[in-house]
């Protein structure tokens, strides 16, 4: 809930939701995202695990923008 991404370059993934809704990720998460830095692992993500992704993004507090 707090703290920094271990990657400096990265945002933390608890404030996605304050930038993208939620169920508009949902395509993104099923083609595969291109990710704005070289160290982000990729990843392939079953229909079930978007489905548990995105219902989690949905529980995030909204955050105001800094």
């Amino acid at each position: 809930p707090t703290g920094r991404s271990p990657n400096p370059a990265a945002p933390p993934l608890r404030t996605i939701a304050d930038r993208y809704p939620p169920e508009a990720l949902e395509e993104a998460f099923a083609e595969g995202i291109v990710v704005g830095h070289p160290v982000m692992p990729q990843f392939q993500l079953s229909a079930q695990d978007i489905d548990a992704l995105v219902a989690y993004l949905r529980t995030l507090p909204a955050r105001p923008p800094e």
